[in-house]
């Protein structure tokens, strides 16, 4: 604790005073920022002691340090982790603390038994430890990866705020984590379509479903570590993230119960069936039903008549004439 005693001053020393407290006060923050970014390269080297880190200068919740890349291209990437992290934290938080390292391929990072021999580490997410560890093995996945991987960490910490055993709860966690990747790739709208079409050919009925019928949303506690390689994480899943958070908040990730998740997932597949038909209600299922024999008979006759033309127009067809040997010449000539 700083204790700052004021005492009564002339007017002539009032401007002498001042500078000093000011100059006082920059120090402070000075030692405190040094401090703060040694403690940068101090969180990657904790985890992995055997690798040079060099703490980079970021204005987000979480820290950065690299390893083995050059300023320019670190800063380049920096500019993704403040991007990034700064949405992660606003909308559900949970990131205070959090280290990011990232290394170049060439670096060889210490995981024990993370992974198997002969295997690379793409990406790793210390909930309990607040590290994100990630490989540039594939320099156009690196955002990807932020954006999949800092949630996961966040998600932790919410867990832990919410007293939640074992981490933030599978499929759920990560389902929240493609929200965030879907975004930040712009496929968002893109995947929407897909699920449009996709899940009613799935299920062209969905308001009949029940609670039993839906995705056990907190089925299993998620890994720590989680490992993932970015560039194999993709599905439209997130979508139904933005349907939770547009229709309750985005508090509702941190209502943790499947008698909220369950209902949900059955209202925005109502919700995407009714897009796709334009608000028809009602069933669906022998109407499509039938149109899809009707279509199969079509096709049968279509495909029986062009193959009997065919049969017809070879019996038809004028035999070719045998050719005039007298045009060609003869073997023995």
């Amino acid at each position: 604790m700083i204790t700052i005693y004021w005492q009564p001053v002339v007017k002539g020393r009032v401007d002498h005073v001042r500078i000093a407290i000011s100059a006082a006060l920059v120090a402070l923050l000075t030692v405190a920022l040094a401090g703060s970014a040694h403690a940068d390269e101090d969180r990657c080297t904790e985890r992995f002691p055997e690798t040079e880190w060099t703490a980079i200068d970021v204005d987000a919740p979480v820290t950065f340090a690299t390893s083995g890349m050059a300023v320019e291209t670190a800063a380049r990437f920096a500019a993704d982790v403040e991007r990034i992290s700064a949405r992660v934290q606003s909308e559900i938080g949970g990131l205070e603390g959090v280290a990011v390292c990232l290394t170049v391929p060439a670096v060889s990072l210490d995981v024990g038994d993370l992974v198997v021999e002969g295997q690379r580490l793409h990406a790793a997410a210390f909930g309990e430890e607040k590290v994100f560890v990630l490989s540039a093995v594939e320099i156009r996945s690196i955002d990807d990866a932020i954006a999949f991987g800092l949630p996961h960490i966040a998600l932790w910490e919410i867990a832990a705020q919410l007293d939640y055993p074992g981490g933030y709860p599978e499929p759920l966690g990560s389902t929240i984590a493609h929200w965030y990747l879907a975004r930040e790739i712009d496929r968002a709208e893109r995947y929407h379509g897909e699920l449009v079409v996709g899940l009613f050919l799935d299920d062209p009925n969905p308001e009949r479903r029940t609670a039993d019928d839906a995705t056990r949303w907190l089925g299993a506690p998620k890994e720590d570590p989680f490992l993932f390689d970015p560039q194999i994480v993709e599905s439209p899943m997130g979508d139904f993230i933005e349907y939770a958070v547009n229709a309750r908040g985005v508090e509702v990730l941190r209502d943790l119960r499947q008698e909220t998740w369950g209902p949900l997932e059955n209202e925005w597949r109502v919700t995407l069936r009714d897009e796709l038909l334009a608000g028809r209600t009602g069933s669906y299922g022998a109407e499509w039903g039938a149109a899809i024999v009707v279509v199969f008979l079509v096709l049968t006759v279509l495909v029986a008549w062009g193959k009997r033309r065919q049969n017809k127009r070879e019996a038809t067809r004028r035999p070719t004439p045998p050719a005039d040997e007298s045009l060609f010449p003869s073997e023995h000539e």
